[in-house]
């Protein structure tokens, strides 16, 4: 098809010099979005997350590949205050950073996925975690949003909060809009992996091409 396809057939419609511009959509590309997905732990306050928000995040299961097609995983979407602020006290972040008290008061999550499943957690359920989580992550960065893996957190108390008894909590996806500067630094092997802070900035140790090649 060709590139000016809509142009043509606006004018055919409307006729030539209608002034009507047919705009392109340009979709953000892989590497844009991967770049853009960091872990943030802090977020504002001022931005809203919308339900819609979050089903769309959600949504990306029905598309996404599952080990053995088995699709174990449930989500529930949280974006009422009263619950992200209990969600908010059994959480831990940046584990690597002991000195910091993360999420700074005031700027918790403004939303949570509770990221489930209904059988026990084994390998084909990992995997498909790992899948799911990425997979969402993504999403969240293409709707401008941020999105935090979260892996600590009380799962009994999790669990008592959702009424979710017949679940085994797995994962929590932190969603809001980010408020940390966050830069990656190229390392060699070796060298740290531990991400820290300097001077107001998160640094976040990546190994390049090079070294994930064996």
């Amino acid at each position: 098809m060709a590139d000016n396809y809509l142009e043509k057939r606006y004018e055919e419609v409307f006729g030539k010099g209608s002034g009507k511009t047919v705009r392109k959509v340009v979709n953000p590309s892989l590497n844009s979005l991967l770049l853009k997905n960091r872990s943030h732990r802090s977020f504002s306050h001022s931005h809203i997350v919308t339900d819609e928000a979050l089903r769309d995040i959600i949504a990306v299961n029905s598309r996404i590949a599952s080990a053995m097609n088995q699709q174990v995983l449930r989500f529930r979407p949280v974006s009422d205050p009263v619950q992200t602020l209990a969600i908010s006290s059994m959480i831990r972040l940046g584990a690597a950073l002991p000195q910091e008290k993360l999420p700074p008061p005031g700027a918790e999550p403004p939303a949570y996925i509770v990221v489930c499943s209904t059988v026990e957690e084994n390998r084909w359920v990992d995997i498909d975690l790992g899948i799911s989580l990425e997979a969402m992550s993504l999403k969240a960065v293409e709707l401008g949003l941020n999105a935090t893996i979260v892996g600590s957190f009380d799962r009994d108390a999790l669990r008592r909060l959702l009424d979710a008894d017949n679940m085994h909590p797995l994962a929590l996806l932190a969603v809001g809009k980010g408020c940390d500067k966050i830069q990656l630094l190229s390392i060699r092997e070796g060298e740290s992996h531990a991400y820290y802070r300097k001077e107001g900035i998160h640094y976040v140790p990546k190994l390049g091409l090079d070294e994930l090649i064996f």
